[in-house]
């Protein structure tokens, strides 16, 4: 175990005015420079096919693209990420409705409990070594049937599962396969509530009507994948989709080169030929490559990004319109703290943590815009005595920013009474960790618990993008992205 550590220290750059760092108020950062020249300009990722013509975004992200397994993603930025390799039976738009994508129609009971989905026959798979003549093979009904089985399998995350339990037959499928270990004895052979009458054709039958089926479909979770690019031991996974760009490399450990793919049915909606992530960067490092025009979006603000670039009002501070363009949310991101009743803290103290929580964190809530991050309302625990007992309090360890920065305010209240707030260097909660964080995106988590959050703040996390890029467009959902018909400046 580790003491708290929200801030690693940074190299000073000339164009950065650096505030106070560590469990203190976000530094400022100075983004409006000068991009550098054609001299000056890294070209280690250009390409030989690039031309006048060429469009490339570079795109920003704090967090790592963790799998291009769509089971294992566990965040925004690897959400995200996933959207430019696969599609689903239907996906969202800029305004978050619901749109054909793998599937061209589909048809619903009168009673909402069947969906008949037929498949655009013309849609194929991006070339890739996992066929067996390297050619990308058409997409069929079994595609579908495998990819919602598959997120039943046991050593697989429950997320996706959990978002398709009333399918008809999913959950006594997905129960059998967690817990009844040996093949053998296992008596279902698929979810009955998925058919495939033919290669075209998908039908969902649901146990009682969820308005929000549809919507599920569109997420990142059930993209369709073919079952050659899953290793039998589940250990590997080809990122091979149908979605408008094919991965093409991973330069580094955090450059992401993905190049518009010549199999997708609706080509002529692709402007760009490539799109980059760039990823784990710190907030500060992407700020100067966006003022410096190497990075054309950032899709998720962090804390420190927010603190720099917009003021309180939660408009962009004057001097950066003109130059990007803001794009804000109304679905927030959840963050939820949880007292672990098995460890060694007392539900008091926790009461007690609840009101300190709640009550004296302004140095974290009042340097943000309200509109974009605020705490839940006062709880009643903050009527009594609170003043803790405990000496130490660990908590498991988040590398989410704003998780680490409001960490760093609480951990200051809490030093004031004498008590430690420790981060540990482990992901879940053991018998001896007080408390955790639970993080919950909209749609996709709610952040269900057996015991009530004793803390919980909300974000709107806005996204920003140079006004040069064209046609981008952020619906409420942070975990979405689309870049049909986006243009930026070409290259010279």
């Amino acid at each position: 175990m580790k003491s708290l550590h929200l801030y690693r220290n940074l190299p000073v750059f000339a164009l950065l005015i650096l505030l106070l760092w560590g469990c203190k108020q976000p530094e400022t950062v100075i983004i409006n420079d000068a991009p550098r020249t054609t001299a000056e300009a890294d070209t280690t990722d250009q390409t030989t096919d690039e031309s006048a013509s060429f469009q490339k975004l570079v795109i920003g992200e704090y967090q790592s693209i963790t799998s291009f397994d769509p089971l294992l993603a566990n965040n925004s930025a690897t959400l995200r990420a996933l959207q430019l390799i696969y599609e689903g039976l239907v996906r969202l738009n800029n305004t978050g409705d619901v749109t054909p994508a793998v599937a061209k129609s589909w048809e619903v009971s009168p009673d909402s409990t069947r969906y008949t989905f037929q498949l655009n026959r013309n849609i194929y798979y991006h070339d890739n070594d996992v066929f067996s003549t390297g050619t990308g093979r058409r997409l069929t009904a079994n595609d579908v049937k495998f990819v919602f089985e598959r997120m039943a399998l046991k050593g697989v995350p429950k997320k996706a599962a959990n978002l398709f339990m009333n399918i008809r037959g999913f959950e006594p499928f997905f129960q059998e396969q967690q817990h009844i270990y040996v093949p053998k004895q296992r008596t279902l052979a698929d979810v009955s509530g998925i058919q495939t009458p033919n290669d075209s054709t998908v039908v969902f039958e649901l146990k009682q009507k969820d308005p929000r089926f549809l919507k599920k479909l569109a997420t990142p979770y059930a993209v369709i994948y073919p079952h050659e690019a899953v290793n039998s031991s589940q250990n590997t996974f080809a990122p091979v989709g149908t979605g408008p760009f094919r991965f093409s490399t991973n330069r580094s450990d955090s450059l992401y080169v993905f190049s518009k793919s010549e199999k997708y049915r609706q080509q002529s909606q692709i402007q760009l030929n490539r799109a980059d992530i760039i990823t784990g960067q710190s907030e500060k490092q992407l700020l100067r490559q966006l003022g410096t025009e190497d990075i054309g979006v950032l899709p998720q603000m962090g804390p420190n990004m927010i603190q720099n670039l917009i003021g309180n009002n939660g408009e962009l501070i004057p001097s950066y319109k003109g130059q990007f363009v803001l794009n804000k949310r109304n679905l927030p991101t959840t963050f939820a703290l949880y007292h672990n009743g098995n460890a060694p803290f007392s539900s008091a103290d926790a009461q007690r943590l609840s009101a300190l929580a709640y009550e004296h964190t302004s140095q974290y809530f009042g340097q943000l815009p309200t509109s974009i991050v605020y705490p839940d309302s006062l709880p009643q625990s903050s009527l009594f005595d609170t003043t803790l007992a405990a000496d130490q309090i660990d908590v498991i360890y988040s590398d989410d920013p704003y998780v680490r920065t409001y960490l760093g305010s609480l951990s200051k209240v809490v030093s004031q009474q004498n008590t430690k707030l420790q981060m540990v260097e482990i992901r879940v909660p053991t018998s001896d960790t007080e408390l955790y964080f639970k993080k919950g995106l909209p749609l996709i988590d709610n952040n269900d618990n057996s015991n009530e959050p004793i803390f919980r703040f909300y974000v709107h996390p806005p996204s920003l993008q140079r006004s040069g890029v064209q046609n981008l467009n952020f619906n409420d959902y942070v975990w979405w992205i689309d870049l049909r018909n986006v243009t930026v400046p070409t290259t010279d």
